[in-house]
């Protein structure tokens, strides 16, 4: 029989101090709710300077796309046609077609560089490189000098290209990062960091870099050479001062054909199935306010300088939306600003397209010889459309943020990269395709009739390009419309949204409450790659158009 003496004894000091140390190990021990995820709210305590790393990663990323949306604007002062500017638009393509090379990113890389750093670090250095090319040759591909020196579109498609890939691969490591960068508890923070960020380089890299070559402040090419430094140096900065931790080392996968593998098994679970039909769907009911609605307007006369203004206006919503926003998203239930941000959205899409649009006077933007003050006459519109700018804009960016809090949230850490560009592609995919299917839609459904005086002289098809019109005016007539297909497409956008929304309504709660089983890979499950093969496909389908056109152009100049 052992007895307890004094010095196996703990003394009262010595058992207060276990017992702090006891309720610290539970305190540090992950609490999940009963699906499997963590229950406890977003707390930033310990991961500010992790949120500052990755604002700063997200804002780099933006500033190559800010330039590539400036290049259009310089080259069509320059007399570039569109035929041309259609083939420069050939540079997004990796942004939606990076979905291909993700597990590669996933799988391949350096354990002493770090699983993440190992494709951040060269695609960034070699960012900052190239704008360092391109500022000494900025000058001769934009026909800058000599005044018989044109445009040269190739070269820069050809760069930029390169940029966006860059770019692109960037993503996929910082998105995979982000999640275990960040404590469990606080990756829906991640959403709000990537918006604010890309935000911020975006507009720093356009807004500013036109407003300064404007007023001959600062050329493209010095603009160009600041940010290769910047990239070089907060790159170099991050490779030596941020160690990627152990989680990161941790969750590793075995090889490529591994990853695609897992992403197919990740596309084939009921979950994520339910959820890939929703962000195929929920784009739609909104996109003719997105992609049309200002385009009807400056068909009325909105002068494209005044748009610009506008659409500025709502940079800060795309700021200071996402941090109020975070206190929502952060938690447990990033969805449940969705569900009110996606009926706001639509709705206020549908009523500023036809209130904007169907109301405006044909003569509004126009100056009356009574010497009426045009100003008098706009600037109550422009406040009721400023007003509806920025409600939808801060439904938009609200959808956004808990769309993507809700991706970080439900990803796996081991192929987290994959897991974030799969569902990030397929939102893409669903945006892209509304647009494209709005677009068809007011073309196919618009009735034009050609009129010289009150005598009709037949239909004028849009679709069949200007060979109507002109034939029309040459019998001196005006093609008029007689059914506007935008009106009819906007209408049926709404009933398919009140559509959608009885459908789905509940698919915000179902989400939700999936457990964290069904999204994750199932082992020792027999592998089917048709889920997988069909959003490639769909890929590839909606990359066909930009890929045409591009090859057109090529085959023009050979």
């Amino acid at each position: 029989m052992t007895t307890l003496t004094s010095r196996s004894r703990p003394c009262k000091g010595e058992e207060d101090k276990d017992n702090n140390l006891n309720e610290s190990k539970i305190d540090m021990a992950p609490r999940v709710d009963e699906t499997g995820f963590s229950s406890v709210e977003g707390d930033l305590t310990g991961d500010y300077h992790n949120i500052a790393v990755l604002l700063l990663l997200y804002t780099l990323q933006g500033v190559p796309m800010g330039f590539g949306a400036a290049i259009p604007l310089i080259l069509k002062e320059r007399g570039v046609s569109f035929t041309d500017l259609g083939m420069f638009s050939v540079c997004v393509l990796p942004f939606s077609a990076k979905l291909f090379w993700a597990p590669i990113v996933d799988s391949i890389y350096s354990k002493k560089i770090g699983r993440r750093k190992s494709w951040l670090v060269p695609m960034q250095l070699m960012i900052g490189i190239t704008l360092f090319y391109v500022a000494f040759r900025m000058p001769d591909w934009l026909g800058e000098g000599d005044e018989g020196l044109k445009p040269q579109v190739l070269p820069l498609t050809m760069v930029f290209f390169f940029l966006y890939f860059c770019c692109a691969t960037q993503d996929i490591a910082v998105d995979g990062w982000a999640l275990t960068m960040l404590k469990k508890r606080n990756v829906g923070y991640a959403s709000t960091v990537n918006t604010i960020g890309q935000t911020l380089g975006y507009m720093e890299s356009f807004v500013l870099l036109m407003a300064l070559v404007e007023t001959n402040y600062v050329s493209f090419s010095t603009f160009a050479i600041l940010h290769g430094i910047a990239f070089i140096g907060i790159t170099l900065l991050v490779l030596f001062l941020k160690p990627e931790g152990k989680r990161s080392e941790e969750e590793t996968v075995e090889s490529a054909a591994h990853v695609y593998e897992q992403m197919a098994q990740v596309v084939d679970r009921p979950s994520v199935k339910y959820l890939l039909i929703v962000l195929l769907t929920w784009k739609l009911p909104s996109s003719v306010a997105e992609t049309v609605t200002l385009l009807k307007l400056q068909e009325k006369g909105l002068p494209k300088e005044h748009a610009a203004t506008l659409s500025l206006l709502l940079v800060p919503v795309s700021i200071f939306v996402p941090m109020f926003a975070a206190k929502v998203t952060s938690g447990t239930r990033p969805l449940d600003l969705a569900k009110y941000a996606y009926v706001g959205k639509f709705v206020v899409g549908f009523i500023s397209g036809f209130i904007l649009v169907y109301f405006a006077p044909e003569d509004i933007f126009k100056s009356h010889s009574d010497g009426e003050s045009i100003l008098g006459r706009i600037w109550p519109f422009y406040g009721l459309l400023l007003i509806l700018m920025l409600t939808f804009s801060v439904f938009s960016t609200c959808l956004f943020v808990s769309q993507i809090a809700f991706f970080a949230r439900i990803s796996d850490p081991v192929i987290g990269g994959t897991y974030m560009t799969l569902l990030n592609t397929v939102a893409n995919l669903g945006s892209l395709a509304a647009q494209m299917l709005v677009t068809y839609s007011i073309d196919l459904l618009t009735w034009n009739r050609c009129y010289v005086g009150e005598e009709d002289l037949g239909a004028c098809v849009i679709l069949s390009g200007d060979k109507n019109d002109k034939l029309c005016e040459h019998q001196g007539g005006q093609c008029t419309h007689v059914v506007d297909g935008y009106y009819v497409t906007l209408v049926l956008c709404f009933a398919f949204g009140i559509f959608w929304w009885i459908i789905f309504r509940n698919a915000f709660e179902k989400l939700q409450t999936r457990r964290i089983e069904d999204w994750r890979v199932v082992a020792n499950k027999e592998t089917s790659y048709k889920w997988l093969l069909i959003i490639l496909s769909l890929v590839f389908v909606l990359m066909l158009p930009t890929l045409k056109k591009v090859f057109g152009v090529i085959m023009d100049m050979i």
